[in-house]
């Protein structure tokens, strides 16, 4: 449509040649769909919407509550269907993505370790919640860095094996505690959180990987996307 066709159906006052004054017709048009959007648009349902699923995946019930089997499936899906959903994060460009899934499973384990274990293990989950927590502080300091171009191929090497050695000793810890006696739901939570704890390091080994390709042609990183 050409300027004279709109300015042909504006009404009287607005049919001259200013720029301004289309310009001002716009603004009001654009200020009113704003103004109808934001009647009939309710934005914090929308956000909650959004944060819901991150929110909803650290609620898991007390170890005496019905239910926390089921929790427990899903939170630390430990099956076929759950190792190819990894592996198809595991090209070497994929590291952004190797670097959160490593964060968030290890924040899912802390959460369930809490919920889910026994009393009877607090020194050694208390123990292992430290390996865990170092272990995600690496691998933060590792995308921060990397997304920052601040680090060197043997300092990111370095944070990958920092956490690489944090899970190793997450996993040691777990796995002196099972050999103690446990009731079944204790002793599968355990075996879960082990096992994931491997699909950890696998990941990590990945990420590895990446780190490598990503230093390829140089000592110093040139990009590295946060996503």
């Amino acid at each position: 449509m050409s300027k004279r066709d709109l300015d042909a159906g504006l009404c009287e006052e607005y049919r001259d040649d200013s720029d301004a004054q289309l310009d001002a017709l716009l603004a009001a048009a654009d200020a009113a769909v704003l103004d109808k959007l934001a009647a009939v648009v309710d934005l914090d349902a929308g956000r909650a919407a959004v944060f819901a699923p991150s929110v909803t995946a650290e609620e898991v019930p007390a170890s005496g509550d019905e239910g926390a089997e089921s929790q427990l499936e899903w939170l630390l899906p430990f099956s076929g269907d759950s190792l190819v959903q990894w592996l198809a994060i595991s090209g070497p460009g994929y590291l952004p993505r190797q670097l959160d899934k490593a964060t968030s499973t290890i924040r899912t384990m802390t959460v369930v370790g809490r919920a889910l274990l026994p009393e009877s293990m607090r020194i050694y989950w208390g123990l292992a919640t430290d390996f865990l927590s170092d272990a995600s502080s690496q691998l933060t300091r590792l995308k921060t860095g990397l997304a920052h171009h601040e680090l060197t191929r043997d300092a990111a090497l370095a944070l990958q094996e920092a956490a690489r050695t944090g899970i190793d000793q997450f996993l040691g810890t777990l796995r002196k505690a099972a050999q103690m006696p446990h009731s079944p739901r204790a002793s599968r939570v355990i075996e879960r959180l082990i096992g994931t704890g491997e699909m950890v390091l696998t990941l990590l080994g990945w990420a590895r990987e990446s780190v490598e390709q990503l230093f390829a042609d140089t000592d110093h990183t040139r990009h590295c996307p946060t996503r």
